[in-house]
């Protein structure tokens, strides 16, 4: 079926099995990382005893034959380790698929890393996915975060690997220094552009032993609010997902490494950052479709699809609560049924008149 925007796409994700190099091939620490904290507690050098027992625990606890199984290498600059080494993981992780348990290898680099020559390596081991950590595509931001790399960098990454048929993916960052609402959205215009498969969003927050811990503690640096973050995540999201490009996470992943006092000093941390933005889209669109309804309707009804339901109404309900407030005489019914298209919000007021509108979010 054509992708088109304005739908919902049926979530087929893998089930990943993350590996993580922990700075491995990375020439020098950005302002922001801190591979410790957002990894857990891996070990800094693999063994392949290490790798196995490790791969074959997770297959061990998904034992779903349906879904595709993935081994993703995350947490540094793959096509930057020693080319050995890189051999090694690639050769270990390539015989589970030999095997028939898993699926497809992942990789995640930087943009300056990636060439026509390191990326036969990849296709030698069957890799089908290359992900760029890109951050951003404003060079003064890239600096500031001593990225070590400029935009022109992740262009000239995304065209090579896109001419070698890989499925290509972009982290970019919201809240670094030096950047602005505006420079955000160039970003994320500039990604459109690029057209990538896929897009992970994460909202900066402060590490404890980070060139930015040490800039926040100065006072030279100050996080986007919790509030902000949603914001900009909910318009790249519609951005993104009109473009047909599929956003595959917000925010950090929870490590055991995370919670522990004194690990993340300040920004906007949340453990569902992307229901957050979800539910703010809801609200976004479902406030354009009241804007055809007057205020002192007696009745609003709305249908959603039952797997739209909580997205619908926002955590703790915050969005009925919005809705309540705007339209304080009206009896809010909300219905959610399983024939209901993802993404469709039908409306009906006491008149009998009924309103539809289609949210352009694929997932």
């Amino acid at each position: 079926m054509k992708k088109t925007s304005h739908e919902f796409k049926a979530n087929n994700n893998p089930f990943i099995i993350p590996v993580f190099i922990m700075n491995s091939g990375c020439p020098h620490r950005c302002t922001f990382c801190n591979q410790k904290i957002t990894a857990g507690n891996f070990p800094q050098t693999i063994t392949k005893d290490f790798f196995d027992t490790y791969i074959n625990s997770h297959l061990a606890w998904n034992k779903d034959k349906s879904k595709k199984k993935e081994i993703a290498f995350y947490g540094g600059s793959f096509t930057g380790i020693d080319p050995v080494y890189q051999e090694d993981l690639l050769s270990w992780a390539y015989s589970f698929v030999q095997k028939g348990v898993v699926n497809s290898l992942r990789i995640s680099t930087r943009p300056d890393y990636i060439s026509a020559v390191n990326v036969s390596l990849l296709k030698k081991y069957n890799v089908t996915t290359v992900e760029i950590g890109a951050q951003s595509f404003v060079d003064e931001v890239l600096f500031s975060a001593q990225r070590g790399h400029n935009a022109d960098s992740i262009i000239k990454a995304l065209t090579i690997l896109k001419n070698n048929g890989f499925q290509t993916g972009l982290h970019l960052m919201a809240g670094l220094p030096k950047d602005t609402k505006e420079g955000f959205i160039y970003s994320i215009d500039k990604t459109i552009e690029l057209k990538p498969d896929t897009v992970r969003i994460h909202p900066v927050v402060v590490l404890s032993g980070t060139a930015l811990a040490k800039e926040f503690r100065r006072g030279e640096y100050k996080p986007l609010e919790l509030s902000e973050a949603v914001e900009l995540c909910r318009m790249a999201w519609e951005k993104l997902s009109m473009a047909g490009i599929r956003i595959i996470r917000m925010g950090l992943h929870f490590s055991p490494e995370m919670i522990k006092d004194g690990s993340v000093l300040a920004g906007p941390i949340h453990p569902a950052l992307g229901n957050l933005v979800l539910s703010s889209v809801f609200y976004n669109h479902t406030i354009k479709l009241l804007e055809k309804v007057a205020p002192d309707t007696e009745e609003l009804s709305f249908v959603v699809s039952n797997r739209d339901t909580s997205s619908f109404r926002g955590l703790n309900n915050a969005n009925i609560s919005a809705i309540k407030t705007l339209y304080p005489h009206a009896n809010l019914i909300v219905k959610s049924l399983t024939g209901q298209p993802r993404g469709k919000i039908s409306l009906t007021i006491k008149s009998g008149k009924s309103f539809n509108l289609n949210i352009p979010v694929i997932i």
